[in-house]
């Protein structure tokens, strides 16, 4: 096996479903008029389109500034979609992202696009920490036995046990091809696990009745390209499904938080969840891996109506459940909005009394989000009024940061915690009110 690895800065073009998406001939041009760029003449200007129903990248390039103003145009949009335009000047010339104001970098909207648009943009001071992702690149070689096969691909982060993006080739139709998968933003260990599925039955089997191989690498930074040859050392890895919802009419709940979770029905064991600040548009898409074959699962969601940042059962919250049988592998589902709520009692709930609408119990929820960079909300409810201390350690047990110490009536508190300053690594946090104490991890990655 080859897992040479090379770190390189180029910026490429073509991305894959579904870590990202291939920009179509279908796409309609988008052309961003830019002028007072010249703080940054002889800067490479990085630029990306990401379609606000997925989150899914449309397009991306690169230019150098060469002029005050200039324009670039990209087929990334297609009529009627909502978009974020990233970008950001390449300001210290180190050839990758340095979140603001190392580099200068900024966030357009694109509304119910109408093909060939036309955005302005002039040089402010008004920057926004885009979280430019970086790219994976697989230079697969040799793949003779398999041409004609599905193939599918993964990455996750392994310290963080996390999918960062997953790929699936219908049909292998060479020997030697490359695969990227876009996403790479924290540092620490990755895995790519792929198989080919060599009996045809569209499902995952167990080497050797398919091939399958995981290769690891560190990331530090900067696109990431990999190298690998077909060979005979396979591996178990245990391959996990992805579920797809596609949500239709859901515009009572543009704004709000947004939790998913998939959830196996004979031991309640949760699957995977995927957790939105805010729902941005009335149709959009969620992807949730993790699941197994022939089990019975439950999908719970629920848009926060009252906006108090955690689920209230309905009609205080709007909350739904859908099934499904994993019987055939990856499974697509499609929901559109409905008042046939459901109390899906989701875990880390605040229970309300129903005639005061006060909090029934003690909590302290878990951050969100987390891990986090530089900034991260922190919940919690108290069903009596008293003082309440709330307070950050390092893992030292050394107090970091007070975030409360004052007297609070009865009810549910957020709370913002900026680690600006900070090392990145676990913190701990811990409330104390009336003799009741709860402490919770979290991690900050920079």
């Amino acid at each position: 096996m080859n897992t040479k690895i090379i770190l390189s800065f180029m910026l490429v073009m073509l991305f894959l479903l579904p870590a990202s998406v291939i920009a179509s001939p279908q796409h309609e041009n988008v052309t961003i008029n830019f002028s007072n760029m010249s703080p940054h003449l002889n800067q490479n200007l990085y630029l990306r389109f990401v379609d606000k129903s997925t989150l899914k990248e449309t397009d991306r390039t690169f230019v150098l500034i060469s002029a005050a103003s200039f324009s670039v145009t990209l087929p990334a949009v297609d009529v009627g979609g909502s978009y974020f335009v990233d970008f950001f000047a390449d300001v210290n010339t180190n050839g990758k992202y340095d979140a603001p104001p190392t580099d200068h970098a900024w966030r357009l909207d694109l509304n119910n696009a109408l093909g060939n648009d036309t955005l302005s943009f002039s040089h402010n001071a008004n920057f926004t920490d885009i979280k430019w992702p970086k790219i994976l690149t697989i230079n697969f070689a040799e793949m003779t036995p398999h041409v004609g096969q599905m193939l599918e691909i993964k990455l996750e982060n392994s310290t963080l046990e996390k999918e960062i993006g997953r790929v699936k080739i219908p049909a292998i139709a060479s020997a030697s091809f490359p695969v990227q998968i876009i996403g790479l933003i924290e540092p620490g260990d990755y895995s790519i696990e792929f198989y080919a599925d060599l009996n045809g039955n569209g499902i995952y089997d167990v080497p050797p009745a398919d091939h399958a191989w995981k290769v690891g690498f560190n990331y530090t930074g900067g696109n990431v390209e990999v190298n690998f040859t077909h060979n005979a050392t396979f591996t178990d890895i245990q391959w996990k499904y992805l579920l797809t919802v596609n949500f239709t009419a859901m515009t009572p709940h543009v704004g709000q938080l947004f939790e998913l979770r998939v959830v196996k029905v004979e031991n309640q064991e949760e699957a995977g969840r995927v957790s939105l600040p805010a729902v941005l548009v009335p149709n959009f898409t969620v992807y949730v891996p993790g699941f197994d074959l022939n089990k019975d699962y439950n999908i719970d969601f629920y848009a926060d109506l009252n906006s108090n940042g955690s689920y209230n059962a309905p009609p205080v919250d709007h909350a739904w459940r859908l099934t499904f049988n994993s019987a055939n592998g990856d499974f697509v589902s499609a929901f559109s909005h409905n008042a046939n709520f459901v109390d899906i009692q989701w875990p880390g709930a605040t229970a309300v009394d129903d005639e005061t609408n006060s909090p029934v119990d003690y909590t302290l929820l878990q951050n969100y989000p987390n891990p986090f960079n530089p900034s991260t909300k922190i919940q919690f409810s108290i069903p009596d009024p008293g003082n309440v201390k709330l307070i950050v350690y390092n893992l030292l047990g050394q107090e970091v940061k007070t975030l409360i110490n004052e007297f609070k009536e009865s009810g549910t508190y957020t709370i913002n915690f900026d680690a600006i300053g900070l090392n990145s690594g676990m913190y701990i946090y811990k409330i104390e009110s009336k003799g009741f104490t709860q402490t919770r991890k979290m991690t900050l990655l920079k």
